[in-house]
Parts: structure tokens; C-alpha cells; sequence
């Protein structure tokens, strides 16, 4: 799951890494691709070239999917938001401000990077799972999430 060296970053080092991969993801995230490969004029190119383009660019995002183990560092992400406990750490740092990724990274980052410092069994040490946690809980929103 992580990198060997991710542990020795500083909290800060690490929190950067998480946004870098707040940015990875969105780059990946299977609907906004759809969307930019929508052709808007119909001409030959939106006939011809954007279903062959398109075919490439969802092979290619489907391997970085498996390459950088999204699926299963998403099902980690999912049981460990589910646990009652994390849930009720997590939302005592979240509030109403929080709409995007990277603004739950932000807060979330430090919380998760202690929990992973006392006890890298519970919770991995690892920045893109803190990146897909923080993505999760801004995707069904804070409000939900928390409630």
C-alpha cells in the first residue's frame, strides 16, 4: 500500500503528498473523462476519432486505477469510514466549510496521520488511502457523513 518512505516524511511532506494525490484522483475519476471526451460538434474527429480516443484514455486511467491499487485502497477507505469511533473523531475536525477534497485534507490529515503514527495496523500509513477517505467524505458530503 504505501511507500516505504512515506513514513518518514514530516507531517508536512505527508500532507502535501496527500493533495498531490487529491489530484491524481480527480484526474482519474471516470466522470469528468466521459465529460471531456463528449464531442460537442459532431464533425468527422467527434465521429471517428473521440470513440478511438476515448477507448484509449479509458484503458490507460483503468491501469492507473489498478497500478496505484485505487479499488482496494477504496474498500479500506469505506470500512474504516464506517467504524463508529472514526466517524466520531473525524467529525469533530469537519464542519459546514468543508465541500472539497482537499479542504477535508487539510483538516483530516493530521488527525489520520497520529491514528496511523500509533498504530499503523488499524490505520494504514498511507497517503493516497488518507486522499481517497478525504474524497469519500467530500463526495457524500459532510453533513451526510456526519449525521
Amino acid at each position: 500500500m504505501a511507500e516505504k518512505n512515506e513514513k518518514s516524511l514530516s507531517p508536512e511532506e505527508f500532507k502535501e503528498r496527500v493533495y498531490k494525490n487529491i489530484g491524481t484522483l480527480e484526474g482519474l475519476d471516470e466522470a469528468e473523462i466521459d465529460k471531456s471526451l463528449e464531442a460537442k460538434n459532431k464533425g468527422c474527429f467527434g465521429i471517428f476519432i473521440m470513440p478511438f480516443a476515448g477507448g484509449i484514455v479509458r484503458k490507460v486511467t483503468n491501469r492507473a486505477r489498478k497500478d496505484l491499487k485505487i479499488h482496494e485502497l477504496n474498500d479500506k477507505a469505506e470500512e474504516l469510514l464506517s467504524r463508529k469511533e472514526m466517524k466520531g473523531l473525524l467529525c469533530k475536525h469537519l464542519d459546514a466549510s468543508v465541500n472539497l477534497p482537499i479542504d477535508a485534507a487539510y483538516k483530516l490529515t493530521p488527525v489520520l496521520y497520529k491514528l496511523a503514527r500509533e498504530n499503523d495496523k488499524n490505520v494504514p500509513f498511507d497517503s493516497m488511502l488518507f486522499a481517497i477517505i478525504c474524497r469519500n467524505i467530500t463526495k457524500q458530503g459532510v453533513h451526510n457523513y456526519c449525521a
